[in-house]
């Protein structure tokens, strides 16, 4: 049983985070990637102007569901109503845009994508009027799972997220968590999940391709050799 206890114990050098900062090389960092539109993102779409009625074609105006607030407070009229504009991205990497028809998102950021729809809506526009898109992506989320205080799915509203900040919202790694050995699941264009593993003790993670979460990235943290035995004799505690 002692043997069992010390084996169990986590040796330190396998807990903090970011053991070489000493040695942590900003040189080679790829700075702030940029996220870009993939199939199956639900974007929410604004044209918003000076002339209201010339970008109404532009938008489409969707009936807020009703709630039982809005009925109690005598709310249900058509005034009271919300506008939604949401484009589902399909599988060929486009959105059917009113007036414009299908457009082509898949692969621009969200940056290249309000200027490419700026431009194409400008020959239907007064060029005296002041007008704006604005593009985002309504279902950017992220799972994290394994061995983290709260696993769950977290909702990126920043359309920006790094595998630091989504542990925090899942309340950091349990001890018992493997911080040399994180898989990061990804979904490739062909929607195919990669697996990529970080080695969070080194501090040079920072520059990695993954160290920035995109859109449905699945986050997993094994369990330790000191969980799987604590495990182990659990199932086995009637035996003994």
């Amino acid at each position: 049983m002692l043997c069992l206890f010390l084996g169990s114990c986590s040796n330190y050098k396998d807990v903090p985070y970011f053991q070489n900062s000493a040695t942590y090389d900003s040189s080679v960092s790829t700075g702030l990637p940029d996220i870009t539109i993939k199939p199956k993102d639900m974007l929410t779409i604004f044209v918003t102007s000076t002339d209201n009625e010339a970008v109404a074609q532009f938008n489409i105006r969707e009936p807020r569901p009703i709630d039982e607030h809005d009925v109690a407070a005598g709310h249900v009229r058509e005034s009271t109503r919300g506008q939604r504009h949401h484009y589902l991205v399909d599988n060929n990497g486009e959105i059917e845009f009113p007036v414009l028809g299908h457009l082509k998102v898949e692969g621009l950021t969200i940056e290249q994508a309000n200027s490419m729809i700026k431009s194409k809506i400008a020959p239907y526009l007064n060029p005296n009027a002041d007008y704006l898109v604005n593009v985002n992506i309504d279902n950017f989320e992220v799972t994290v799972m394994g061995e983290v205080k709260h696993p769950d799915v977290f909702s990126v509203t920043r359309n920006r997220m790094t595998v630091l900040e989504a542990l925090a919202m899942a309340g950091d790694m349990t001890i018992y968590g493997k911080r040399d050995n994180v898989k990061l699941l990804r979904e490739n264009g062909e929607g195919q999940y990669e697996i990529h593993e970080l080695d969070l003790r080194d501090a040079n993670v920072v520059n990695s391709p993954y160290y920035y979460m995109q859109q449905r990235d699945i986050l997993y943290v094994e369990p330790n050799t000191a969980m799987a035995q604590n495990a182990s004799i659990g199932r086995t505690r009637t035996l003994w």
